[in-house]
C-alpha cells in the first residue's frame, strides 16, 4: 500500500516537531526545510521552486524587523527603564504582573492593532520584565499571547473584522454580533490565562520580598556589551518616542508592523540612539530559522491536501449534540500548523450553514464563536506567529529550550481545553 504525499506530509510534520520538543539541539526550521524538500521533490512531484514558495516571507520580515527594534531597545537601557515602570505599577509585587500585561495586550489588541502587533509591542517588554522580575517566563509569553486573542475578535480590530465579513456572508448581519463574539471569545480565552496563572503558580510570588525598581534587566543592562557605550537618558527619551511613533503608525496609518519597525530602527541608528550592528548580531536567529522552516514544511502539508485529510478523520466522528466540541477541536489542531485568522477562519465559517444542514441542527452562532476559540486559543504555540514572538523577545540570559517546549505543550493542550470549554458552554449549557 503505498503511502500518499498529504500523508508523508503529516508524518514529516509530527516527527520534526517531536524531535524539536525532545532534542533542543536539534532546530527543527532546518530539519523540516529537509522533509520539505524531499517529500516535495520526489513524493509530490514539485519543483524546488514551489517548495522554496512555501517560505513565509512576510512572516519573517516582520520577526526580523520588530525583533531588531526590540533589541537596540534593550541594548540601550530603554527596556530597563521601561521593566522597572511595569514594577512600579505593580508595586514590587510579581503577581501582579502576569495579571497587568494580560491586560494591556488586551486591550491594545482590541482598539485596532490586532493580536499580532499588540504581541509584537508588548512581548520584548513583558518578557523583559519577568526575567528582572524572577517570573516564571513561560508564564508571561502565555498571558501575553492570550490577552492579546482575547482582544483580537473586537470589531475594530484586524481579526475581528475578517470575522464580522465571513459572518456577514453566511447571513448573520445582526449589528450587535461582533460584539457579541468578541465579549464571548475574551471570556473563554481569559479563563485559559487565569488557568495558566494558577498551573504556573503567578500567584505565589505575592509571598516573596518586594522587588527593587533599580537592577537592569540582565547581563546586558545599563552598562551594554562589550564594545556598547553607556546609555544616556536622551537615548532613552528618543527610543521611548520611536515606540510611541511605532504604535502611532500601527494603530492610527495601518501602517504594517514591519515597516513601521524598520523605519524607526533606522530613525534611531541614524541619530545614533541605537546600536543596530550589535542588535543584528544578537537577534534569535535559531528561533527565525525555526519558525520559517517549520512554515515551509506546514504549506507543503496544505499543498498536499493534508490538512484536509487530517480534518476529515475529525469530523468524521461528530454529531448534533457534540457539533460545537468536534468543531472547536479541529479548529484548533488545524490552527496549530497554519494561519488562525488567514486559513482557519476563512475555510471553517463559510461551512457552518452546510455543516448545520447536514447534521440537522445546531446553532449558527454558537458554531462561530467554536471556530474563533478553537482556532485562536493554541496560537501560544511556538509554530504560531504570537508564541514565535514571545520566544524571539525571551533575553539572552533565558534558555529558550524549556521555554519552547512549554510553549509546545501548553499550544496543543489549548486546543483539548477549547473542545472542553465549547462542550460546556456551548454544547452542554442550553442558551
Amino acid at each position: 500500500m503505498s503511502i500518499s504525499p498529504a500523508l508523508w506530509a503529516l508524518l514529516a510534520l509530527a516527527i520534526a516537531i517531536t524531535l524539536a520538543a525532545w532534542r533542543p539541539g536539534l532546530n527543527a526550521g532546518l530539519l523540516s526545510v529537509t522533509f520539505a524538500a524531499l517529500i516535495g521533490l520526489y513524493a509530490a512531484g514539485l519543483n524546488l521552486n514551489k517548495v522554496a514558495g512555501f517560505l513565509p516571507t512576510q512572516l519573517i520580515l516582520t520577526l526580523v524587523a520588530v525583533a531588531h527594534f526590540f533589541e537596540m531597545a534593550r541594548l540601550n537601557g530603554a527596556l530597563d527603564r521601561l521593566a522597572g515602570a511595569a514594577l512600579s505599577i505593580a508595586r514590587g509585587r510579581p503577581a501582579w504582573l502576569p495579571v497587568i500585561f494580560f491586560g494591556i495586550t488586551l486591550v491594545f489588541s482590541a482598539i485596532g492593532p490586532g493580536n499580532i502587533a499588540a504581541t509584537a509591542m508588548i512581548a520584548p517588554i513583558g518578557m523583559a520584565v519577568a526575567a528582572r522580575a524572577g517570573l516564571n517566563p513561560l508564564l508571561m509569553a502565555i498571558v501575553i499571547c492570550t490577552g492579546a486573542n482575547a482582544g483580537a475578535f473586537s470589531p475594530i480590530a484586524l481579526t475581528g473584522l475578517i470575522n464580522v465579513g465571513l459572518i456577514h456572508d453566511i447571513g448573520v448581519t445582526d449589528p450587535t454580533a461582533g460584539w457579541t463574539i468578541f465579549g464571548a471569545v475574551a471570556a473563554l480565552q481569559s479563563i485559559s490565562a487565569l488557568a495558566a496563572y494558577i498551573v504556573f503558580g503567578g500567584y505565589r510570588s505575592r509571598q516573596t520580598t518586594p522587588l527593587e525598581i533599580g537592577d537592569p534587566i540582565g547581563p546586558i543592562g545599563a552598562g551594554g556589551p562589550a564594545g556598547v557605550s553607556q546609555p544616556t537618558d536622551q537615548a532613552h527619551l528618543l527610543t521611548f518616542g520611536a515606540m510611541v511613533i511605532l504604535l502611532v503608525l500601527v494603530l492610527f496609518f495601518n501602517v504594517p508592523t514591519a515597516v513601521a519597525a524598520l523605519l524607526v530602527a533606522t530613525a534611531l541608528a541614524l541619530v545614533g540612539a541605537g546600536h543596530a550592528e550589535e542588535a543584528l548580531r544578537t537577534l534569535p536567529w535559531s528561533v527565525i530559522v525555526m519558525v520559517s522552516g517549520i512554515m515551509v514544511l506546514i504549506g507543503l502539508v496544505e499543498s498536499t491536501g493534508g490538512l484536509d485529510l487530517a480534518t476529515a478523520a475529525i469530523a468524521s466522528v461528530s454529531s448534533p449534540n457534540t457539533i460545537n466540541t468536534v468543531m472547536a477541536l479541529i479548529t484548533g489542531i488545524v490552527s496549530m500548523f497554519s494561519s488562525s485568522s488567514g486559513v482557519v477562519l476563512p475555510t471553517f465559517i463559510p461551512l457552518i450553514p452546510s455543516l448545520i444542514t447536514q447534521l440537522g441542527g445546531g446553532s449558527v452562532w454558537k458554531l462561530i464563536i467554536a471556530v474563533d476559540i478553537g482556532s485562536h486559543m493554541v496560537d501560544v504555540s511556538p509554530l504560531s506567529t504570537l508564541g514565535a514572538l514571545c520566544l524571539a523577545a525571551l533575553p539572552p540570559a533565558i534558555d529558550k529550550a524549556p521555554v519552547f517546549r512549554g510553549l509546545l505543550t501548553w499550544g496543543f493542550a489549548m486546543a483539548v481545553v477549547a473542545a472542553v470549554l465549547a462542550f460546556v458552554f456551548l454544547d452542554l449549557i442550553p442558551w
